[in-house]
């Protein structure tokens, strides 16, 4: 789905930027924080709140151009294969 994603981060900042950090932290793998410069801690969003929000984006193309089963049966085809694979 995605790639792994880690941000670096002064403790300092993210104390100054709390809401705006946390309200992005279940986007990416980890925060980790530094301390003098040196790595001091890791920050990670739950599980729990990963799930709540992919569940929140997982419909997000309903109702647009994208919500239209024709254009996935043709995203699943691939020139070298003969059959569609099942999702």
């Amino acid at each position: 789905m995605k790639t792994s994603s880690k941000k670096i981060i002064p403790i300092t900042e993210l104390r100054r930027n709390f809401g705006a950090i946390t309200a992005k932290l279940a986007e990416i793998d980890s925060l980790i924080l530094t301390k003098g410069g040196e790595p001091f801690a890791i920050l990670k969003a739950s599980p729990e709140e990963k799930k709540k929000r992919l569940k929140k984006s997982a419909g997000a193309w309903k109702d647009t151009s994208l919500d239209n089963g024709d254009i996935w049966r043709e995203a699943q085809k691939k020139k070298s294969r003969k059959t569609l694979i099942d999702l």
